[in-house]
């Protein structure tokens, strides 16, 4: 799987902040992929979890009083009420040459058509998250689409949905001078 071999490039051997773990399955665990890549791995979620490394919490508002080598955001802006204040909590969280790896569906998908999940706050292409993500001071150092989270997808079926979700791997903007109000 192409998005989970990069994720686990920027993870192996630092200390890591799962934004959205409990929404997962068992068809679909990043936070069990993560885990074995990750030298610390602590999970937020609004869901509370049994897992003692998984705090209830927004990220939105949420203090960790410590700072992460990367924060993992898979599939969670578009769910989010405020991305601003999600993203300005992020980049708090950061420690200096942090990264932060997000992960969303692509607005220009041609199922943006369909009734989107009743969950999704918010969609991006490519142009409106580069925007976000530098007005919030981060900048993307390594862009891909990607075709999708599960583990087969027919060879045939691949060119037809390769564009379908985002991946951003981005750093703090070094020229980024929060507007705290």
């Amino acid at each position: 799987m192409i998005r989970e071999e990069i994720i686990k490039e920027y993870i192996r051997g630092k200390d890591v902040l799962d934004v959205g773990t409990v929404g997962q399955n068992s068809q679909y665990n990043l936070w069990q992929e993560m885990k074995q890549s990750a030298k610390k791995l602590t999970g937020i979620d609004i869901v509370m979890s049994q897992d003692k490394n998984i705090v209830l919490g927004n990220m939105e508002s949420y203090v960790f009083n410590k700072e992460f080598d990367v924060v993992m955001l898979g599939d969670v802006i578009e769910h989010v009420d405020n991305q601003g204040l999600l993203l300005d909590n992020i980049r708090r969280h950061l420690k200096p040459g942090g990264t932060l790896i997000l992960t969303t569906p692509n607005a220009k998908w041609p199922t943006v058509f369909q009734s989107t999940n009743s969950t999704h706050t918010l969609w991006h292409d490519k142009s409106t998250l580069s925007h976000i993500l530098s007005r919030h001071g981060f900048e993307i150092i390594r862009f891909r689409y990607y075709y999708g989270n599960k583990r087969n997808y027919n060879i045939f079926l691949r060119p037809f949905i390769a564009r379908h979700l985002m991946l951003a791997i981005c750093k703090v903007r070094e020229d980024f001078i929060p507007d705290e109000k």
